[in-house]
């Protein structure tokens, strides 16, 4: 959970300062260009006044060599539907950049070495001219560089920056994470020894005084609570990811067999019909408790969520790298918000049935944890008419 916070966090910061920075320099970038850009088209425009032939011609201009402009010639060309007006002997290059710059969106810009301006004359006629500016170009195509490698080195600093900062952010709230984990830890560990103290008595009591209704109620609840702290106890050695134990090749099939063997006197006193499709031989890494853990809740909860007369169905089957088992039943569906909900700590559903039934939603909660140990995912869908658990684990 924490590791998730920080990750949403780092690509928060990340992505609102990257838009940020990139969009300044973007901006400063795109100015410059068009600046450089507009300034030569201007000198265009000037020499264009001084009375230039529209012949190919190549014409120092004092006029620009005053703004110290380093510029060898204009050509001026006159287009009409893509052909060169003219018959004069042209270089192909030159022809090939009037036509092309005739069919850009921009009136003026780079093509080549030359900056281009494109005046219209009539519906399909234009003035094309060109200006050879080594300089211009160059410094507009530096700028576009520069912007590039500042852009990067931008990037990565952020990246840097993100990162830390979001430990920073994050810190805090992974520290109260782990003491109330501990306080959960010490304080179920804590609860069982005067827990088994009044179990112990209260058995003494039910051999003097038999049959004692409210002994029985004393019971229920001492095994009610005896639940709620080992489950307390899994879920945070389960979110404690350094206690994964050593794993070891186990034959899956086998062991989801054993499992459903033991849920058939369940599915039998509820009428429920408990069928399976286990495809064989299929083997895995992995520590059989967390297997049994996963897949005993699954079942427990399909079962009890099932009507009589009704089927729970059980499948396992590899694909590629990835061990598919699902827990399907048939009944009516999960509503669509809850969906996400009923893997989070002590949320149930139907609260008031699943009290009676000494069920405190962490089974759930505990079982998507200990998926996650394997990089697996678990989710729920519903089709046709059943409620399907769905566990993905990468092999």
């Amino acid at each position: 959970m924490i590791k998730k916070l920080k990750n949403k966090i780092f690509l928060l910061v990340f992505v609102s300062l990257s838009i940020i920075i990139l969009g300044v320099i973007s901006i400063f970038a795109f100015l410059n260009y068009h600046n450089t850009i507009n300034t030569a088209v201007m000198m265009i425009d000037r020499m264009s006044k001084m009375g230039l032939p529209r012949e190919l011609e190549r014409t120092p201009s004092k006029e620009l060599e005053k703004n110290n402009q380093s510029i060898d010639g204009i050509y001026n060309i006159r287009i009409d539907n893509n052909t060169v007006l003219e018959d004069i002997q042209i270089d192909s290059k030159i022809r090939d950049y009037a036509i092309e710059a005739t069919k850009r969106k921009s009136e003026s810009g780079i093509i080549g070495n030359y900056i281009y301006n494109v005046k219209k004359r009539g519906r399909n006629t234009c003035d094309v001219i060109l200006m050879e500016n080594e300089d211009a170009i160059s410094r507009a195509n530096s700028i576009l560089v520069v912007s590039i490698i500042i852009g990067i080195v931008s990037i990565i600093i952020i990246y840097i920056g993100s990162k830390k900062l979001s430990k920073i952010i994050v810190k805090p709230v992974e520290t109260t994470f782990e003491k109330q984990k501990q306080f959960i830890s010490d304080a179920s560990h804590e609860l069982k020894t005067p827990l088994a103290v009044i179990e112990a008595n209260t058995d003494v009591i039910e051999n003097e005084l038999p049959n004692n209704k409210w002994i029985k109620y004393i019971q229920n609840e001492i095994d009610s609570m005896n639940k709620l702290i080992n489950e307390l106890l899994t879920l945070a050695k389960i979110e404690n990811i350094d206690s994964l134990r050593e794993l070891q090749e186990i034959n899956l099939s086998e062991e989801l067999e054993i499992i459903i063997s033991m849920f058939e006197s369940m599915a039998y006193e509820k009428d429920v019909i408990l069928e399976s499709n286990i495809k064989e031989n299929i083997k895995m890494k992995a520590n059989k408790e967390d297997i049994e853990h996963i897949v005993s809740t699954l079942l427990d909860n399909a079962i009890k969520h099932t009507e009589a007369k009704n089927k729970v169905i059980i499948e396992l089957d590899k694909a590629k790298n990835n061990i598919a088992i699902q827990v399907k039943n048939y009944g009516q569906p999960i509503p669509e918000e809850e969906r996400k909900k009923i893997f989070e700590r002590f949320y149930r559903i139907d609260k008031s049935r699943n009290r009676s039934e000494k069920r405190y939603g962490l089974g759930l909660a505990i079982a998507k944890s200990t998926v996650q140990k394997y990089k697996g995912k678990i989710e729920v869908l519903y089709k046709d008419n059943f409620t399907i658990f769905k566990v993905i684990i990468p092999v």
